[in-house]
């Protein structure tokens, strides 16, 4: 049997093909393109399609599969993304990314209208925002009435290559807490909510279960893809929890971490109860009775980027690291990553980043240090609050640009007081997506049982006893406290 997975995410679009073993045969990507005016964010949606199409015909060839294998698609990547389409299921207009800012005002009118702390409740997210498709669709519903007027569904990205594949509109479970328009708890549509964004619940896809099977393809897609015994197609889940599965942090006390521009939090809860204190958001998990744990914090691996565009111009990643591991860091300066404000696990956007006790020894290695530091410490803050409400996290599993410096792991494992585990898979999020297709098909007992699959190697950082690291993290801390009114 061989496994398509494909990843629809904001910056490429990825395919990677797998025997039933876990082997990966072939890899394929594309960027993904977008259209900007000013907040406006648009894609075309059959163009994704055709370029999902393309990417797994050059896997294929690449690996040169054989047309006696039975194949299996398996879709992981973004949720929010909206598409709608007519009776046809062809797009009615371009898709808005995510990352379309055209309904802030819709998404405050929202907010007035219902309780937030009730809307957090039933949607699993604190805040409205214009991220979700819910206020994209009330934007819609105020300035383009005929497109939902002449619409039959509205669906996220997901959610139309599915039906573009399979003639099926169905969204699949994992990714439905990102649209506002979903109750988490009771895990069905929100009346209120669908009606006040100008839609009918008939317009929404049906809902089923993470890693479900939906059938075969369409007889038109067929004829487009490389010969094989038979096609089967799978819902996948949402990246980042394919992302848990496909580095074994899927299970409880593990932080499963994505250290790119932005630093992402991922926790399995399988006891969870509603805590509106706990500012995560939450949603539902790959099998039944499962909830898993998501935040995000914008001050990643932005600031370093920032602070070696900027302050260290000419100077190399990997020099940084060497200069890095040769100094003692005694003394060095506090940083506080809020570039772009403070998210996770305290709140403030007027906040700002800052140097904190900057002195004429310190040079720009220093304040390097500072940066990466400064980002542990973030780290340490989330793993903090999921332990300040509950949820003890024993060790942390990371993948991302962000994991490419030793001496940054071991920094984040110190600072945090836990291993921290970097696994040497570049497509974790399409493994993952593989391995609830291998447990679909009967080939693996469940999601979490891959013992007799190939598995990429590991880096393991163990945190390494120094009272100093406490002590700065608390002068951090403090700092935040001082300057932003943050909880201490």
């Amino acid at each position: 049997m061989l496994i398509y997975a494909v990843d629809l995410g904001t910056t490429n679009i990825k395919v990677v093909l797998y025997n039933e073993s876990l082997v990966p045969l072939a890899t394929t990507r594309a960027p993904m393109h977008y259209r900007r005016d000013r907040e406006r964010v648009e894609f075309d949606p059959e163009a994704l399609f055709e370029l999902t199409l393309e990417l797994i015909r050059e896997c294929a060839s690449e690996a040169r599969a054989t047309e006696l294998e039975h194949a299996r698609i398996v879709v992981t990547g973004q949720a929010e993304s909206l598409v709608v389409v007519d009776r046809f299921g062809l797009p009615v207009m371009p898709g808005l990314s995510w990352m379309d800012g055209r309904s802030t005002l819709e998404a405050r009118e929202i907010s007035e209208r219902f309780d937030q702390e009730v809307a957090f409740a039933v949607t699993g997210e604190p805040e409205s925002v214009a991220t979700w498709p819910a206020s994209k669709l009330r934007w819609l519903a105020m300035h383009m009435p005929t497109v939902l007027a002449h619409s039959n569904q509205v669906l996220m990205v997901k959610d139309y290559v599915l039906l573009r594949l399979t003639g099926l509109a169905v969204g699949e479970e994992s990714t439905r807490g990102f649209s506002y328009l979903f109750d988490v708890q009771r895990r069905c549509y929100w009346d209120e909510m669908v009606a006040f964004c100008g839609i009918t619940q008939g317009m929404l896809p049906r809902i089923v279960p993470a890693g479900s099977d939906i059938g075969g393809l369409q007889q038109s897609v067929v004829d487009l893809l490389p010969r094989a015994r038979s096609y089967t197609v799978n819902v996948g889940a949402l990246d980042h929890f394919c992302a848990m599965v496909g580095t074994d942090s899927y299970r409880e006390g593990t932080l499963s971490v994505s250290a790119g521009t932005v630093l992402s939090f991922s926790a399995l809860d399988t006891d969870w109860v509603f805590d509106s204190a706990h500012r995560a958001s939450f949603h539902p998990g790959l099998r039944s009775g499962e909830t898993v744990l998501f935040t995000c914090a914008d001050g990643g691996g932005v600031s370093l980027s920032w602070f070696m565009d900027n302050i260290s111009p000419g100077m190399s990643y990997d020099d940084l690291g060497r200069e890095l591991a040769e100094r003692d860091h005694t003394g060095a300066p506090l940083f506080l990553p809020y570039l772009a404000g403070m998210s996770p696990p305290d709140y403030n956007e007027s906040a700002q980043g800052a140097f904190l006790g900057l002195e004429l020894r310190h040079d720009r290695v220093d304040l390097g240090f500072a940066v990466m530091e400064g980002v542990a410490h973030l780290l340490r803050s989330n793993v903090d609050d999921f332990a300040n409400h509950g949820r003890n996290i024993t060790g942390i599993v990371s993948t991302g640009g962000g994991t490419a410096s030793s001496f940054w792991n071991q920094l984040k494992a110190d600072v945090g007081g836990v291993e921290f585990r970097v696994p040497d898979e570049p497509e974790a999020a399409c493994r993952g997506a593989a391995v609830l297709a291998l447990a679909a098909a009967g080939i693996i007992d469940s999601i979490v049982d891959t013992s007799s699959l190939h598995r990429p190697t590991e880096r393991t950082y163990r945190p390494l006893p120094d009272h100093l690291r406490d002590t700065r993290y608390a002068s951090f801390r403090s700092a935040v406290q001082k300057l932003h009114g943050a909880g201490s």
